[in-house]
């Protein structure tokens, strides 16, 4: 904080402040600023006392005699008092460092296994069939089996982002960047077109992988067998990217078709070198499912509900009795016999979930179960994998055929990553914070102006020789009421720098709109930017966090405002517009502004990339991320009619997802 009164002295001098420039407090403390770190220079000091408000970048001298150049925003918070916010700009911000080195990691695992991972955004599918359900389409499925010209749409208009070096070796010949600009729908011959039909619909319905054999074809026209493995992550089908994985499976299935032989194929699938393959005999198992089956019992959730030590007591009757080298590799045995005959007892968490959803499968004869589930190698290291469990399909046979594929590094990498996202929106609401701090001043100093007035009236009441006591009743409810607001207004403004999860609650959407109005109400005033809101005459709630919504709708308009620093000062508006339809509800932040630049729409939310001179360009990718996190997305058009720019975000409606 500054004095102007004083000839620029330095009334509020903190820590940050001392790391910055060297001067500790006590040495910084009524020291003149000029003399200190630099004067302002004409033009900001102009703007602030005209404006209020001025920000930009200026070199500043440092206590050990060097320079810095720091980006400063500088607004006036009373007649004779500014306050000032600086940060360096000759560092890479941390957010963006520590982002950095998750995509790194996260790079280094995906070129590094030795199947063909391609990563693909679907964003495209998710549009066409939005478009079924607009068309009033209500059995999707069938609708999708029947129409294969449809769905070669959807391959099409799925566009390949990335692949690994191995994805060259098996649709080549070519470089990464021709099978990248190779539409996907030549990748699937014209057979394979119901495989591809089965993954859309798995992610329509809601299931967390597909994964399914098929055939595929190569630039050159060579067609080969492929396991086919897909990934759907919640926030990605519709509007993200999904990771796809192929394993080239022809050498085993053309000798299995020939062998003709079922015990053939299991035992060569055995050999599979990157896939922990393990048969399990559950004799004992299938006993218990016949005497529960005997006595009545057909729900057996409720059962195990009952009896939860039941799932304890299945594990430790299920046993390996044949084993491939991934197995012993990925449990840490010396060889097969450390695992042959052995229970699965120790191998598992006690009362595992995982197990227990599979067992239930079992007993209602469902043939394949998967899921992800921590296991623990002989030595007592967790491992966590992808489970998947195949029955026998005849009854009499007790046997069950197991795949594991090792994920640690990805589980790892899945979680530092959103570590890197929660931490990057943090960052981005402390930035955001600094740009409203004109707007937080100004709006605290209302309610504490109005105290100081009203105090010094109801001094002047008692003091009178016959007070009014009933006027002076009202005045000091009104300072009480003043003092809740300010303390409103600073648990606001904390819980938006708070860097915790909150748990997701009911919310309506327009009391979102209203309080993140109120915190922007200074930056609409000083930009003359005038505000409308539409909505639906009733909409329901959504279910979510108040801050990052509050978050999400303040970026959106800031950056509105801030489009619009070109258009003339009588035309700025954004319009606010709330729909609800199809369960989800709608909020659309349209400006008056030049319109989106050219290539934006083809990667909105691209990291790091931004118009503005200050900008870190992570803005709208968090907006994106908090968007997914409550289930919704965010779409990005050009206003019609325009000009303009239109963001809309769309969330579901509370209860849709349960």
């Amino acid at each position: 904080m500054i004095s102007t009164a004083g000839g620029a002295a330095i009334t509020s001098w903190n820590l940050a402040a001392a790391a910055l420039y060297g001067w500790q407090p006590n040495e910084a403390l009524g020291k003149a600023l000029p003399d200190l770190v630099g004067a302002y220079p004409v033009r900001a000091i102009d703007e602030v006392r005209a404006r209020g408000l001025w920000e930009g970048r200026i070199e500043r001298r440092c206590r050990d005699s060097s320079t810095c150049t720091v980006r400063v925003r500088v607004a006036r918070a009373g007649d004779s008092e500014w306050m000032e916010i600086s940060s360096p700009i000759d560092v890479a911000h941390p957010a963006e460092v520590a982002l950095a080195a998750s995509e790194y990691r996260y790079r280094n695992l995906f070129g590094a296994v030795a199947a063909s991972f391609w990563e693909m955004d679907f964003s495209g599918v998710g549009a066409l069939l939005r478009q079924l359900r607009e068309q009033g389409v209500a059995n999707i499925p069938g609708h999708l089996r029947a129409n294969p010209a449809l769905v070669r749409a959807m391959m099409r208009a799925t566009r390949i982002v990335d692949t690994n070096d191995r994805s060259i070796e098996m649709f080549g010949p070519g470089t990464k960047r021709d099978l990248i600009a190779t539409p996907l729908d030549q990748y699937w011959p014209e057979a394979s077109t119901p495989d591809f039909t089965e993954s859309v619909l798995a992610a329509v319905g809601g299931k967390p992988r597909h994964v399914a054999e098929t055939r595929m074809r190569a630039r050159d026209g060579r067609e080969f067998d492929a396991l086919f493995t897909v990934s759907f992550l919640p926030g990605t089908v519709g509007s993200g990217t999904l990771l796809v994985g192929f394993t080239d499976i022809s050498d085993r299935v053309q000798a299995t078709r020939q062998l003709g032989e079922a015990s053939m194929r299991r035992k060569m699938l055995m050999d599979v070198p990157t896939i922990a393959l393990s048969e399990l005999a559950a004799p004992e198992a299938s006993a218990a499912f016949n005497r529960l089956r005997s006595q009545g019992v057909t729900d057996l959730p409720a059962y195990i509900d009952q009896h939860p030590g039941f799932v304890d007591e299945v594990a430790a009757t299920l046993r390996f009795t044949a084993v491939n080298d991934a197995t012993v590799r990925l449990f840490g045995a010396r060889s097969a016999d450390e695992l042959i005959g052995r229970p699965l007892t120790g191998l598992i968490q006690p009362g595992c979930d995982v197990l227990r959803r599979s067992i239930e499968g079992s007993y209602v004869r469902e043939l394949v179960f998967q899921s992800e589930i921590r296991m623990f190698r002989l030595d007592g290291t967790p491992v966590d994998t992808l489970f998947c469990r195949v029955s026998n399909p005849d009854p009499a046979s007790p046997e069950v055929l197991v795949a594991q594929i090792d994920i640690t590094e990805q589980v790892k990498a899945r979680h530092e990553i959103d570590r890197m996202r929660q931490q990057a929106a943090h960052a981005s609401r402390i930035a955001l914070l600094g740009q409203l701090s004109a707007s937080i001043v100004h709006e605290i100093s209302q309610p504490i102006t109005a105290i100081a007035m009203h105090a010094s009236v109801a001094e002047r009441l008692a003091k009178a020789p016959e007070p009014a006591l009933d006027k002076l009743a009202r005045i000091t409810g009104q300072i009480g009421q003043n003092a809740l607001r300010v303390g409103e207004i600073i648990q606001r403004i904390r819980a938006l720098a708070a860097n915790r999860e909150i748990p997701m609650v009911p919310l309506a959407l327009p009391a979102i709109v209203a309080e993140t109005r109120l915190l922007l109400q200074q930056e609409l005033t000083e930009k003359g930017v005038q505000v409308t809101l539409t909505r639906d005459t009733e909409l329901p709630d959504i279910c979510g966090d108040r801050i990052q919504l509050q978050q999400v709708l303040a970026n959106l308009m800031v950056n509105a405002i801030q489009a619009m620093d070109g258009t003339p000062s009588g035309e700025r508006r954004i319009d606010l517009a709330l729909r609800t339809t199809d369960a989800v509800v709608s909020l659309e932040v349209a400006d008056t502004g030049p319109g989106l630049p050219p290539g934006f729409q083809a990667a909105p939310f691209q990291s790091f990339r931004t118009t503005k001179p200050d900008g870190l360009g992570i803005g709208l990718t968090i907006c994106r991320s908090i968007a997914e996190a409550h289930g919704g997305w965010i779409e990005v058009r050009d206003r019609a009619p325009g000009p303009g720019a239109a963001f809309t975000l769309v969330l579901p409606v509370a209860g849709a997802t349960d």
